[in-house]
């Protein structure tokens, strides 16, 4: 029986139970989804745990999930994030303390980058499976530590990589395993970031390397990662190449923050915080608390990352990835292509920057197989992460059960090795070499990608 053919017949004999007896069987049902609710506890309160992993999830999951506890560092920023996502659930500023009083079975992570670790290995110790935003963490030490602590406690640890699920990229995945074009011998991936996407990484707390491991672990993850995916394959060696051209202290001039800036007259990058009454409300507001400021100047000394970025990625199984990051541009997407034993697939998204959002298109995957190029239409899907965020969130708040045949939900292992070329590339940059993944952590790099089960 089909999952559709099955949720017909399930609903089918549960409006016969309330025909029976409307009001005991409303009770009972009542009582079946109030024990059969997820209780989970979200930690770090920003945009993405306040929007993703609490109003999304309350309005779209609410029958299945219940949020039991919100925790940040900073008491303002929490208050705000508790009223804004609407749960009604006690807030904590000390985490062992939330999990201590609220017992959630999940603890979802969305704290900054180089505290990922901490809340990670600090929930499974005190007994919570982790659902954890990209990247895994930022260094080799802290990721070896996770892995020590998931052998250790046994908790089951869930990365969100929600680039896996969009069906554009679905699709491409389904092609590959089905042998369209026979098996990957290299692939090129190039993405492009526009001007005012990365004027928000250089301003926030992504700009210092030691707290988010330079865009080469924090925007990168999600690429390597796909590259895994698709090859299905791990990484045994990287060689890289980059630089910062443009921000911190290449900049001409700076001030203490884009509120309190003279040159604002003739900065391309000056943003008024204050006239987003949201993001003023949230971080402007609460930063007398931790010092956390939101409207950094783009050329403030401690910036240190890359803002262009190019590696070749060695695989296991043999196969090459040709990778760019131009962060740095007016334009926004990204081009893939995959060289195969029988053929290439192509895929391009194209990004046109309006005023206050990007308008994306995503033209047709091309598959060049014995000279005969084939057009696939992949129809459009609405959601966050170009319609991935749903899928993804369905198999994690909805139906853990639900089939994964592609294997897009991601764990420990595909985090690691994800991180660990960005960092070899960040090594390889600083070191003028090729860096090798076997040693970094105890994990070895294998052929085939194991599955996460």
């Amino acid at each position: 029986m089909d999952r559709r053919r099955f949720i017909a017949s399930t609903g089918a004999a549960a409006a016969g139970a309330f025909l029976i007896n409307p009001v005991s069987g409303m009770a009972t049902q009542r009582r079946r989804a109030s024990t059969a609710k997820k209780r989970l506890g979200l930690v770090g309160t920003g945009v993405r745990g306040i929007g993703m992993y609490g109003r999304d999830l309350l309005r779209n999951y609410s029958d299945y999930v219940e949020l039991v506890g919100l925790c940040d560092t900073n008491p303002g920023r929490l208050r705000v994030a508790s009223e804004a996502i609407g749960a009604g659930c006690p807030t904590f500023t000390d985490l062992e303390e939330m999990i201590r009083k609220q017992q959630p079975e999940t603890l979802i992570v969305t704290t900054e980058d180089r505290t990922h670790h901490e809340v990670i290995i600090k929930g499974m110790e005190m007994g919570c499976d982790i659902i954890t935003e990209k990247p895994l963490t930022i260094d080799e030490v802290k990721a070896q530590a996770i892995i020590d602590a998931e052998k250790k406690y046994g908790k089951r640890v869930i990365v969100t990589f929600n680039y896996r699920y969009p069906p554009y990229r679905a699709k491409m995945k389904e092609l590959i395993m089905e042998g369209m074009i026979g098996d990957v011998t290299s692939v090129d991936f190039h993405w492009n970031i526009h001007h005012g996407h990365l004027q928000q990484y250089m301003m926030r707390w992504h700009g210092e390397s030691n707290r988010g491991g330079t865009l080469w672990v924090h925007k990168s993850t999600h690429h390597f990662d796909m590259a895994n995916w698709f090859i299905n394959s791990e990484p045994v060696q990287v060689q890289a190449f980059g630089t910062l051209e443009r921000f911190g202290g290449k900049g001409p001039f700076r001030g203490k923050n884009c509120r309190n800036c003279a040159h604002t007259d003739k900065c391309p990058y000056y943003w008024n915080i204050n006239e987003n009454n949201w993001l003023k409300s949230l971080y402007a507001d609460n930063e007398h608390y931790d010092g956390y400021i939101r409207d950094n100047c783009v050329f403030r000394h401690q910036i240190d990352i890359h803002d262009k970025h190019s590696a070749i990625v060695k695989y296991a199984n043999g196969a090459y990835l040709n990778y760019s990051l131009t962060a740095d541009t007016d334009f926004d997407g990204y081009w893939i292509a995959f060289n195969g034993t029988k053929g290439r697939l192509e895929a391009r998204v194209l990004g046109y920057p309006r005023k206050d959002h990007i308008d994306l298109v995503f033209t047709p995957v091309r598959v060049y197989n014995n000279r005969q190029p084939e057009v696939i239409q992949v129809p459009f899907a609405s959601g966050g992460h170009w319609g991935g965020d749903p899928i993804m969130n369905d198999k994690l708040f909805k139906d853990p059960d639900m089939p994964d045949p592609l294997g897009q939900q991601a764990g420990v292992r595909d985090g690691v090795m994800s991180i660990l070329i960005g960092i070899a590339a960040r090594k390889s940059v600083a070191q003028g070499r090729p860096i090798d993944i076997e040693g970094l952590t105890d994990l070895k790099p294998m052929a085939v990608k194991p599955a996460f089960i």
